[in-house]
């Protein structure tokens, strides 16, 4: 069955199955390449600096080790991008956010991350 999970501030689609009776949770490739990125983004804002060979399980753990020395969540860096545009593209993009429970800018932030992982590769 396919579920939204929130990990660290970050929703990321997932298949949950259940063979004999355990959990699985299974996460696309290019989420968790997406995730990886929004780890590293993130892990800086709180202190930590990600090193390049850092795996998703390494990002994880620092992830972890973050919100359990604060009383809360991770979250996305507040960016204000310095972007114009169509009055309708922006309604779109914001109805778009919304119904994500993101702000626009996290959305085109996101976005421009997958675009970028298509044409440059995986962790370009």
């Amino acid at each position: 069955m396919r579920y939204t999970l929130n990990l660290f501030g970050y929703s990321v689609d997932c298949q949950l199955a259940f063979p004999d009776g355990k959990m699985h949770i299974d996460i696309a490739e290019e989420d968790q390449v997406s995730l990886r990125a929004y780890l590293r983004r993130v892990l800086v804002k709180y202190g930590r600096e990600p090193h390049a060979t850092d795996t998703l399980e390494q990002l994880v753990q620092h992830a972890i080790e973050v919100e359990n020395n604060m009383s809360g969540h991770l979250s996305e860096p507040k960016l204000k991008l310095p972007y114009e545009l169509q009055p309708d593209i922006k309604e779109k993009l914001i109805e778009a956010a919304e119904l994500q429970d993101m702000s626009a800018t996290q959305l085109l932030i996101r976005l421009i991350e997958k675009k970028y992982q298509s044409v440059f590769g995986e962790e370009a």
